[in-house]
Parts: C-alpha cells; sequence; structure tokens
C-alpha cells in the first residue's frame, strides 16, 4: 500500500525557502548552490540516492550526489542518460519515471525561463522508495526551491559575463589607449618645433582612420601629411602605423621626401598590394613646408582641400590643381605638385572630410559657408585658442558635431 507525504505549505516550509534564499545570496559557486540544494532536498524525502547532472561540452557531469550510488550505476548507460536527461529537460516539469520495473526515480529540471532566454542549469534526479508518492503540496515547495535555486544560478552566469564584460573592456581600452599613444609618438608630436601646430581629435580617432604627421627636415623645412584610411577599427589603426613608420624612414630620403608627387608615388606603389587583397585605400594630402621662403608645395590625393586664414582673416582654400584618386588603386597614377605662398601669420586648417561634411550640416539643410565663416572669425586668434574654440562650437552644435572618434583637424601657422 502506498504512502502519500503529507507535509502542508505552512509556516515551517515558508520559513525554509525564506532561509534558502537567504543563503543562496551568499553563494558564489553553483556548486556551492547544489549541494546546499541538495542537502534541502535530503531533509525532506528519505531518499537511497540524489545528485545533480549538468551537460558541458555535449557531456553529461554530475556536480554533486548524496548516498550509494552504486545501487543506480547499472541501471544508466551514457546513451540512456543523455536521452532522460533531453526529456526532461524538454518537459520543462517534474517527471516520475519507474525503471527496471522497481526503481523509482524522479527528475527535476533547472531551467531559468524567461521570453528572452531559457538558461538550463541542469537535472535533479531522486532515487525513492517504490511506494513514494509526493503529495501536491510538497510538489509546489519542491519546485519553488528549486526554481529559487535556478534564479540564483542565473544571477552567477550574469555576474560571471558582467565580469568577462568588464575585464574585456578595461583590456580594450588599455590597447586603444597605447595603440594611441604609439601613434602620437610616431607623429612628430614632441619632435616638430619649426612649424607651429595644434591638434583637434576625438580620444579614439586613428580607429576611425584619421591620421596626421608632421617632422622637421634641414634648418627651415617641415613635412606635413594628413590622410584618413578608408576602414575602421584595429585595420584602420593597424594601416596608420604602418603608413607612420613609411613616414618616418622617408624623411631620411631627401630625393622623395622634399618632393611631394613623389612622396604620394611611392605610397601609392607600397599599398596597392593591401588594396589588392582587402579593397582597402586610403586619402593623402602632403605638404613641403619651406619656412624661410614662406612657401609650401602639396600634392593631394582624394583629399578635401584645406582652409587657408590670411593675415586679415579672410578664409580661402589651398586648392591642389589635380587630387587624382585615392592611393594604391592604380600603380600608374601620376601626382601633379602645386605650389603656394603663405604670408607670415597665415594658418592653414586640414580637416577630415567626415568632419567637413558634418559641420556643414545646419539642423536640415547643408550650408558649405558655415565652416569657413566660423574659421573668419577664429582667425585672429592662437593655434591653440583657436582649436579649443572650435572644438567647443562644433560641439554646441548638435545637428553638425562630428561623430564620436571621426573628428580630426590640423591647425598649422606659418611662423613670423
Amino acid at each position: 500500500m502506498s504512502t502519500e507525504v503529507k507535509s502542508p505549505i505552512n509556516l515551517n516550509l515558508l520559513s525554509e525557502i525564506l532561509s534558502l534564499g537567504t543563503e543562496l545570496e551568499k553563494l558564489n559557486l553553483k556548486k556551492d548552490i547544489v549541494v546546499l540544494l541538495l542537502n534541502r532536498l535530503q531533509k525532506l524525502f528519505s531518499l537511497k540516492f540524489l545528485s545533480f547532472v549538468e551537460k558541458s561540452s555535449d557531456s553529461l557531469k554530475v556536480i554533486s550526489q548524496l548516498g550509494d550510488s552504486n545501487s543506480v550505476l547499472n541501471l544508466f548507460n551514457k546513451e540512456m542518460s543523455e536521452q532522460i536527461f533531453s526529456w526532461v529537460i524538454g518537459q520543462k516539469q517534474l517527471a516520475s519515471l519507474t525503471l527496471a520495473g522497481k526503481q523509482h526515480f524522479i527528475f527535476i529540471p533547472l531551467i531559468d525561463q524567461n521570453k528572452d532566454k531559457s538558461n538550463v542549469h541542469g537535472m535533479i534526479i531522486l532515487h525513492t522508495d517504490s511506494n513514494f508518492v509526493l503529495s501536491k503540496e510538497l510538489n509546489i515547495f519542491v519546485n519553488v526551491i528549486c526554481k529559487t535555486a535556478s534564479l540564483s544560478m542565473t544571477r552567477l552566469l550574469r555576474n560571471d559575463d558582467s565580469e568577462k564584460y568588464i575585464r574585456l573592456k578595461e583590456q580594450i581600452k588599455a590597447e586603444l589607449e597605447l595603440t594611441a599613444k604609439l601613434q602620437k609618438s610616431m607623429s612628430g608630436l614632441e619632435s616638430s618645433k619649426k612649424l607651429l601646430f595644434s591638434v583637434l581629435e576625438d580620444e579614439y580617432s586613428a580607429f576611425n582612420g584619421n591620421i596626421w604627421w608632421i617632422s622637421d627636415l634641414g634648418s627651415d623645412i617641415s613635412l606635413v601629411l594628413f590622410a584618413q584610411v578608408l576602414c575602421k577599427g584595429a585595420p584602420a589603426a593597424m594601416l596608420g602605423g604602418f603608413l607612420l613608420g613609411e613616414m618616418n624612414n622617408l624623411k631620411a630620403k631627401a630625393e622623395i621626401s622634399l618632393q611631394p608627387k613623389e612622396v604620394l608615388k611611392y605610397l601609392n606603389q607600397q599599398f596597392n598590394p593591401v588594396f589588392k587583397s582587402t579593397g582597402i585605400t586610403f586619402n593623402v594630402w602632403y605638404g613641403v613646408f619651406n619656412i624661410g621662403a614662406r612657401k609650401v608645395r602639396f600634392a593631394n590625393s582624394n583629399h578635401p582641400d584645406p582652409f587657408l586664414i590670411g593675415p586679415e582673416q579672410q578664409v580661402s582654400n589651398l586648392i591642389s590643381r589635380d587630387k587624382s584618386k585615392s592611393l594604391g588603386i592604380n600603380l600608374n597614377l601620376n601626382f601633379i605638385e602645386t605650389e603656394s605662398h603663405i604670408a607670415s601669420g597665415s594658418k592653414l586648417i586640414i580637416c577630415t572630410n567626415a568632419l567637413l561634411e558634418q559641420a556643414a550640416k545646419i539642423g536640415n539643410r547643408y550650408d558649405p559657408n558655415w565652416l569657413p565663416q566660423v574659421l573668419e572669425t577664429l582667425g585672429s586668434l592662437s593655434l591653440y585658442e583657436m582649436r579649443n574654440s572650435l572644438d567647443s562650437i562644433l560641439s554646441e552644435n548638435p545637428s553638425g558635431t562630428a561623430s564620436e572618434n571621426s573628428r580630426l583637424a590640423l591647425l598649422l601657422e606659418m611662423p613670423s
């Protein structure tokens, strides 16, 4: 004659639930949660054996067990165990099975189910007496404590994912900061003294393909390169670093570095294999500034023409005679040099295309004259003041502000 465990949901069981919840909050390991849950279940039932099984890397693994496992070892082979696990998880609720005619088992899936995701934590196996009957109220109680344990396991998963994300974010940030520092060290931030300059750029501008480089050559010459790699992220940073390395090598070769068209020709050849294998290309402006003669000789490969602010704050463009095409596409490209006089105290503003386009967007209309007018009002300021004012004005114009990591402007001044 079967016997029913009569254990109504009373204050003692409710207290047990609350106590379990409090203890679970203190645990930080899945195994500890499993051990606590199995111990509570063992107190509720007269059991021969109970265990918790999870599926990891497509194989079942026993996390913890209590009681005599020898009595059930011969009943479960690997294939049968996997079939039972899949069936119970698929049922998503407590299941009772009698195996080999008289061995009675209860299987409880631990699943945290919500509308977005189902977290399958594992399955509890209870080996009971054959005449065991689980009451409705005790069944509810068991489901409640198992659900509570499932929620705690999900909390651990989320905490673990959150910690991994934080660690990864910190690692990426550190790598970005180091990459930015490396590019700064290669760009000439500390080495150029002849041509006055200031830079407006977002924190990780290099990862948006923006590159600037400046270097002194001889007693009166400054070399300036402004470029954009037409890709983003780590590939942009890698190719930017390669480009800066090429420029630092070229400055030792006066026969090339003093001739802008030869520099673009050289870079075009170097980056042709990159274009062939990846489709990535470059836009470049390169100029050779003769400080004593107040002249600049430059060549352009599909880059926006710089703005020139004269001594009377008049704004014009330093227009290239031929911008040709982006670098790397065609080995047979010929580049043309343009020479221009720059009066003492004049300023040159070289900007990324993205900054120019977004700065020209005023509300819902496009006004290419907006930025030149802004530069005209700032023309009498020092480079440092102009850089800060321009940054502030762009930031106060939300519809025209360049998006993060795409703003780059190189501000140059011909010394008196």
